[in-house]
């Protein structure tokens, strides 16, 4: 459904207090706004995209060769100091099973798949995308992809992000970061949305800073790859689909509107609903005189009642990746590269002292230096 997102800002509505609230987004991109007062508005950003969408439906959208986009994927466990794979200290394996749900999702190999209602089978969209763990750190060095950092502090609110998210941050444009954390607040996700490229809107030094997607620590990862400690109603690692949906530009289902008037979503192949829709209902039902897809990521269901993306949706995420800044430079991202290492290569990272003062004679120099080979 074509729409135009709409920031809410009575806070104090019912509609922000039901439970099924899952995301954050909406409250994360006021902040970001109220912080960053040159960024675009959500009406510039859709006209932009909207003018670099292609119709699924149409010939050259189903003949176009498609190359698989690869993304270089960081996780910075913020954790508070337990043993790998405890608590907030989650393990690789669970990790590495998210990045699989990720895949799966995007690609519609999903095992569940088959769950589809027939009736949203001709629009089930598959993106050419595959997230990997970054191969180098922004230094070039070996890395698995995992940054564990012990917190500052046991638990976080979503305005909290500027605090944990400087504990560890690499170069967005660079690297995918997520963030795991112990999110609290009755959410358990938020994602940074993506700007356009359009000219004179001055994108913020600090915007970057934090972008990218926010997870709490126990709906990480599927149980069908492991026994993981998580939440049993969010247990198959689709919030981390849901955000990634909007870190590449996706709305809510229902627009964040509760309304049946257009605009909604901005995507022409899934139906008007007026709301979100929690637990994990039967089908179909009704809702703007048509049938809820309630079954697609970007609502608020139950892991295992989610299944799918519409070819509306994989055509816009492709709009963002070909064209928006921290987007498309994740393609050619060196993070995706095998480093080169050497055995003896020690480099200077910083001087310092003395600073940027110059003073007369002599002066004998502290530096940090790194061994950036293997010897």
């Amino acid at each position: 459904m074509k729409g135009f997102f709409v920031f809410l800002f009575f806070i104090g509505a019912g509609y922000f207090l039901q439970a099924q609230e899952r995301c954050a987004i909406e409250y994360t991109e006021q902040l970001r706004r109220q912080r960053n007062p040159k960024l675009e508005n959500a009406e510039q950003f859709e006209d932009w995209i909207q003018q670099r969408v292609v119709d699924p439906r149409n010939t050259l959208f189903q003949m176009r060769t498609q190359t698989t986009l690869m993304i270089p994927v960081v996780v910075h466990v913020i954790h508070n100091g337990e043993p790998i794979g405890t608590g907030t200290n989650i393990s690789d394996a669970q990790i590495n099973s998210q990045i699989s749900v990720l895949n799966k999702d995007f690609q519609r190999l999903n095992a569940d798949a088959n769950l589809t209602p027939a009736e949203f089978l001709p629009v089930a969209g598959s993106m050419d995308i595959q997230f990997v763990l970054a191969k180098q750190d922004p230094e070039g060095l070996p890395t698995t992809g995992i940054n564990r950092v012990f917190g500052t502090q046991s638990s976080w609110e979503y305005s909290d992000q500027y605090d944990f998210k400087a504990l560890s941050y690499w170069p967005a444009e660079n690297y995918l970061n997520i963030w795991v954390i112990n999110l609290v607040g009755g959410y358990i996700g938020f994602a940074q949305f993506p700007v356009s490229n359009l000219p004179g809107l001055e994108d913020a030094s600090d915007d970057r800073l934090t972008d990218g997607v926010v997870l709490k620590y126990n709906v990480v990862g599927s149980v069908d790859d492991g026994p993981f400690n998580v939440q049993s109603i969010y247990n198959k690692g689709r919030t981390g689909t849901h955000e990634v949906g909007h870190f590449f530009g996706l709305r809510h289902i229902w627009g964040d509107d509760s309304g049946c008037n257009e605009p909604g979503d901005y995507v022409s192949d899934t139906p008007v609903q007026n709301g979100s829709t929690s637990s994990c209902p039967s089908h179909p039902q009704i809702s703007c005189s048509t049938n809820k897809m309630f079954q697609n990521y970007m609502d608020y269901t139950n892991d295992a009642c989610m299944n799918l993306i519409t070819q509306g949706q994989v055509s816009r995420m492709d709009v963002v990746l070909a064209n928006s800044p921290r987007r498309k430079s994740l393609t050619t991202s060196p993070g995706l590269l095998d480093p080169i290492v050497v055995v003896n290569d020690l480099g200077i990272r910083s001087i310092l002292t003395p600073g940027s003062q110059l003073c007369p004679g002599m002066s004998t120099p502290n530096l940090e230096v790194r061994n950036y080979g293997t010897g």
